[in-house]
């Protein structure tokens, strides 16, 4: 049978336009000095209390955008969120602010927050990253970190209308461990105190001796955690097929779009996908300033007339690669930005799709000698390369799960903050700075046991982690090993399939459980997870400078796996120097739902494109002619 053209494969689920609001305000700064003179006097009135404070946010744009774009700049968060009501999303009204006599110096912090540094160790969300109701922040209410120009967002979704989605709220979800010593950098203890200082394993001259050495060892690690994994297979069966098993009702999607047969096969190919879909794409290698050679996917619509858009960069998390954001159809995110008009790059960290280094092949242990902070040391190199390449002086990041943490990592004090002026936005989806209780169970607390490198090389070894996974890659085939992927994550993580199209899921692990260095996931295990935050949470003063781009969050409230409120709750009391664009907190949404589920397309990421529309600079033109 003839193969029916691209063109008809293509239905355009995907185009959920944003309602625009209107220009309801007159630009008030038509006769005052350029926004980058204004000093941080200017931003103090932004936060005073009272509604008449938030009417006067609303006409105080950006320092990093002119003064034509008051009336989208400062639009509230709310207004957007009322005009989006065709995503058949739902809120209350937003109550009166009561408090008319706070200082203005006092609206960032309250009593609590300012009493002392205790307040963030101690069990603040015991029930709340699980609990809808969320004791700490009433529906569309002022938050309650005392920032008043900052509403938490709780749309509609699919999930509750299943109304039994299953909800377990975990003892003690967030908390910080006190017997981890105080996080300062070895050569200036004042340079970074907000960070936990991780040193990678060095292998000094990688010899023939040396090498022996390496590969009986690394036979060992490969025997062991084989073996392991092939028992976790079958717990993860067991428990998945468990009839005594409580599951989620399934949130229901649109019959057609999941009974549908597109005809795609089960590829790892981004190219396949984007060419299936009538997209062209574009692979690039971007040459780190440490000698890594990372893969980059460009994607665009080649009937579209005018060249290309704005450039938004797609990251994606751990055990994933690219291809996580074009597994979903034509309601892919990356598509459906491309779809509204940007030009999307969709990056991956080091390791995925074959990625070289200048000196190191993949079998030197040294080739996989890095953690998150080296993730965010190339991050820069990215978004440096991206805007070479088009030619614009800003890009947009959006960041799931780790592609948020090692941006949070890069943006902050003593990293690399000067990156934040080349960020016209930054969307964190899953912000993985506080780790969720699945990481403190079985068989993650086992891991947490090797706490010294050696023991921990000794089974996991020094090159990749878990390498059998893709010698299953190689020879199961693509549908099995689909779905025995998600088997194994939904064990080890608590996903559920009540977010998702059943006939996507092989398609979508197909891609998960790529290879990833095994000193990643050691900095895990003992820092991260041992110590409970990516950052000091103890440490009063703001992680972020004030080169920090406009902010949105997007998270979950039966995320397991990393938890978003604590965050929210920080950037509320401490984190005067970061704008916030949306804070978007979805009633039933797992960890990988804001970009796989039935609804996101309607519900996030409309959001992300107002971020990245609201924060865009308009005069951000390429400096140079570039080929389409």
């Amino acid at each position: 049978m003839a193969e029916r053209p691209v063109s008809n494969r293509r239905r355009n689920y995907a185009r959920g336009a944003v309602v625009e609001a209107a220009d309801a305000h007159e630009n008030p700064w038509s006769e005052t000095p350029a926004a980058s003179e204004r000093t941080a006097d200017v931003w103090s009135d932004t936060y005073t209390d009272g509604p008449s404070a938030y009417e006067e946010y609303a006409d105080v744009p950006s320092p990093r955008h002119s003064r034509d774009d008051v009336s989208t700049i400062g639009r509230p968060s709310h207004e957007f969120h009322d005009a989006y009501d065709t995503a058949d999303t739902a809120t209350d009204d937003v109550p009166a602010d009561e408090d008319d006599d706070v200082p203005a110096d006092e609206a960032l912090l309250d009593d609590d927050a300012r009493s002392d540094e205790a307040r963030h160790m101690t069990d603040l969300y015991a029930d709340d990253p699980v609990d809808g109701a969320g004791a700490a922040y009433a529906p569309r209410a002022y938050t309650g970190g005392g920032r008043k120009d900052v509403y938490i967002e709780r749309p509609h979704t699919r999930v509750q209308d299943s109304s039994r989605y299953h909800e377990t709220a975990p003892d003690e979800a967030y908390y910080y461990d006190e017997r981890y010593p105080e996080a300062a950098d070895d050569e200036d203890p004042d340079a970074f105190p907000a960070f936990f200082h991780h040193s990678v394993g060095t292998f000094g001259e990688y010899n023939l001796l040396a090498r022996l050495y390496l590969e009986m060892r690394q036979m060992l690690s490969f025997t062991l955690t084989s073996v392991s994994l092939l028992l976790l297979g079958n717990l993860a069966f067991a428990s998945y097929f468990n009839p005594l098993r409580k599951s989620p009702p399934k949130a229901r999607c649109d019959p057609e779009f999941e009974r549908r047969i597109t005809g795609e096969r089960l590829s790892e190919r981004v190219e396949y996908y984007a060419a299936f879909w009538g997209y062209r794409c574009e692979e690039y290698e971007i040459t780190t300033r440490e000698g890594w050679i990372l893969k980059a996917h460009r994607i665009s619509d080649p009937r579209r007339p005018g060249g290309r858009g704005y450039p938004v960069i797609l990251q994606h998390g751990i055990l994933c690669n690219s291809l996580f954001f074009f597994t979903n159809e034509e309601r892919s995110l990356g598509f459906w930005l491309v779809d509204q008009g940007f030009d999307v790059w969709s990056t991956n960290i080091r390791s995925n799709f074959g990625a070289g280094h200048t000196r190191f092949s993949r079998w030197d242990p040294r080739f996989w000698a890095w953690s998150v902070m080296e993730l965010a040391y190339d991050l820069v190199d990215v978004v440096d390369f991206v805007l070479d390449t088009t030619g614009h002086k800003q890009v947009a990041y959006v960041g799931h799960s780790q592609g948020t943490g090692s941006m949070f990592l890069a943006l902050s004090h003593g990293k690399y903050p000067e990156l934040g002026h080349k960020l016209s936005s930054f969307t964190a989806l899953g912000p993985a700075v506080f780790p969720g209780p699945s990481l403190r169970r079985l068989p993650f607390r086992l891991m947490q046991l090797f706490q010294s490198r050696f023991a921990w090389s000794f089974v996991f070894g020094v090159r990749d982690f878990f390498p059998i996974i893709e010698v299953g890659r190689a020879v199961l085939p693509s549908f099995a090993f689909g779905h025995l992927a998600f088997l194994v994550f939904a064990y080890l993580f608590d996903f559920h399939d009540h977010n998702w199209v059943d006939r996507l899921k092989p398609k979508i692990f197909r891609a998960t459980g790529v290879s990833t260095s095994s000193e990643l996931l050691y900095f895990y295990m003992r820092s991260f997870v041992g110590r409970g935050c990516l950052f000091d949470p103890r440490v009063p003063t703001p992680w972020f400078p004030r080169a920090f781009p406009p902010l949105t969050i997007v998270y979950g409230t039966t995320d397991y796996l990393v938890l978003g409120k604590p965050l929210v709750d920080r950037l509320l009391r401490y984190e005067r120097n970061v704008e916030i664009v949306h804070i978007l907190e979805l009633q039933g949404y797992e960890h990988m739902d804001m970009v796989l589920g039935v609804d996101a397309f309607k519900i996030v990421f409309p959001r992300i494109k107002d971020t990245i529309v609201r924060t865009m600079d308009p005069e951000d033109v390429p400096t140079k002619v570039l080929p389409d």
